[in-house]
């Protein structure tokens, strides 16, 4: 028969119980954080949502190659306004990116429609096709992300043509951009691909991509490499 010895028993269970404490003091904490975060958006089901989106495959892509906290939680904003598109939630998509623009300005707002209107992954997909190197194709994604108005035209329902084909080739021959983006939803949607044929005339050194889905319009212009 054998015996514990008291006091390393006694010493045993105190470590467990601190170990197991710390971890579940570490979680609670990780959880308040979590909620506090969220709690811009003051509408229960909407931060569901987004706590949903935490466990997305797509989200889980994102994170191999993206490393600021802050980016990250913006795309995870556009998820729940994709989901928030799809299960026909209209007031509370608006009601989210009246809160995002509120607290993270227009370029958070655009960076989490990256996501929304389906740009990123095509973007990353465009990259793939040229990758030479993954910390280059860590670089090229940062720079979208991190200079978003060098590359993406989000047009509005009010904006007008003539107005959008003047500022696509302004921000084109500024940065030289080797792929921009004009994207539109809804309304915004049937501008973008009235632009398509002018711009097309306008912008010879460069091939479309279209990528339309339901409501969606985007256009990719890459730049043709002679």
């Amino acid at each position: 028969m054998s015996y514990d010895d008291p006091i390393e028993s006694a010493s045993r269970g105190a470590v467990e119980g601190m170990l197991n404490w710390s971890s579940d003091f570490i979680k609670n904490i990780a959880s308040k954080f979590k909620n506090r975060k969220l709690a811009f958006i003051q509408d229960v089901k909407t931060i569901e949502i987004v706590k949903e989106q935490y466990h997305s495959g797509e989200l889980a892509i994102y994170k191999e190659y993206i490393e600021d906290k802050e980016i990250l939680f913006l795309l995870k904003m556009g998820l729940t306004l994709r989901r928030l598109e799809k299960d026909k939630e209209e007031d509370r998509r608006k009601n989210l990116r009246n809160r995002i623009f509120d607290k993270y300005q227009v370029k958070g707002l655009h960076i989490a429609q990256l996501v929304e209107n389906g740009i990123l992954n095509r973007y990353i997909g465009i990259l793939i096709d040229g990758i030479t190197s993954i910390d280059k194709f860590k670089k090229d994604l940062m720079d979208i992300l991190k200079n978003i108005e060098k590359y993406v035209l989000f047009v509005k329902k009010e904006d007008k043509e003539r107005d959008i084909i003047k500022q696509a080739i302004t921000i084109i021959n500024s940065h030289s951009s080797m792929i921009f983006i004009i994207s539109g939803i809804s309304y915004a949607a049937k501008t973008v691909r009235n632009c398509e044929d002018r711009l097309k005339e306008l912008l010879t050194n460069y091939e479309l991509e279209k990528i339309s889905s339901g409501e969606r319009e985007n256009l990719f212009f890459k730049r043709i490499l002679k």
